[in-house]
């Protein structure tokens, strides 16, 4: 399987929405694993729990294939390698698949796919053009994202790094990212004069206790190694890599580093899991890495297969 999303046929995507219609079959006759999330944080005082189940899951099944495909589209516009492939979407489909978030309509959702638009206007940025309009619109985005995930507000630094890494100092390009953040809170306002109240409250939780700790360890050791192989590739790569491409992949890295930092913090003080959703839309952009021109292929394979397996046993444990 993963020879042919590593190809450059396009193809390939059309198993994207039949992997997702799939494990929601799984959770139709197993629906334990769905009931593991609580809380919501949305700065809109939407109720995505009131929706009707079967409207909830078309449109969890609508944005989890929107975003697996978006997030592809990124990766091969942006030439994060030297050709098409295909590996990011269906990393993302696996990376959100160990979360309920995968099985019901939520902000969480949302929230990834103005952050992937915001994260594409960031790394579009080029050294000698004006990068006005790509920062207001990647601030635009995340503002938008931050509303239905109000962590999503502490990115900002990662677009000032992005700018400070891709251009010469220009001080507009800083502000109009903080301007643009912040207009979507004035459509929030109108909704809520007291949003500022909900702001990290990290009231969302996931319950794996009846798992013990193997659903949370087991998925971390995987994915750990996979970055890890990952990143040898990305090393090697930038050796012989331009200087873009050396930009790029220098504020991917950051994203991801930021997230998982703020992911463990969160999850010391709060007990929660439910942050390190937030990886599921940047991992895609480096775990393709340990499957592209590696000798040895069959600890990055067992590993995309032991993903797999995870996502069927969670359902019957």
């Amino acid at each position: 399987m993963i020879k042919y999303f590593a190809n450059n046929q396009s193809i390939i995507l059309v198993l994207i929405p039949v992997f997702v219609l799939l494990h929601m079959l799984m959770d139709f006759y197993f629906p334990e694993f769905n009931m593991l999330a609580v809380g919501q944080e949305n700065l809109w005082n939407l109720d995505f729990k009131q929706i009707n189940p079967f409207l909830s899951k078309s449109l969890a099944f609508v944005f989890i294939c929107v975003n697996a495909i978006l997030l592809n589209f990124v990766f091969n516009t942006l030439e994060f390698y030297d050709r098409f492939v295909y590996l990011p979407s269906i990393m993302y489909v696996l990376m959100v698949f160990l979360f309920p978030i995968s099985l019901r309509f939520g902000e969480d959702l949302i929230a990834h796919f103005f952050f992937i638009l915001s994260f594409y206007q960031l790394l579009s940025i080029r050294q000698n053009d004006d990068a006005r309009n790509n920062t207001f619109l990647s601030g635009l985005f995340l503002g938008a994202a931050a509303t239905f995930l109000p962590i999503y507000v502490t990115f900002i630094l990662l677009i000032w790094l992005g700018v400070f890494i891709m251009r010469p100092f220009v001080f507009r390009e800083y502000l109009l990212p903080l301007v643009a953040l912040a207009f979507p809170f004035l459509w929030v306002f109108l909704v809520d004069q007291e949003f500022y109240y909900h702001f990290f409250l990290f009231d969302s939780t996931l319950n794996f206790s009846r798992f013990g700790g193997l659903f949370i360890v087991i998925p971390h050791i995987v994915i750990i190694i996979l970055a890890l192989l990952a990143n040898k590739k990305i090393l090697e790569r930038r050796l012989k890599s331009s200087i873009r491409y050396k930009r790029i992949i220098s504020v991917t890295l950051f994203a991801l580093v930021f997230s998982a930092s703020l992911s463990i913090l969160i999850l010391i003080f709060t007990k929660s899991y439910f942050y390190f959703t937030i990886g599921a839309a940047i991992l895609p952009f480096i775990l393709p890495y340990a499957y592209l021109n590696v000798k040895h292929k069959w600890l990055p394979y067992s590993l995309f297969y032991a993903l797999i397996l995870l996502n069927i046993v969670k359902f019957f444990y």
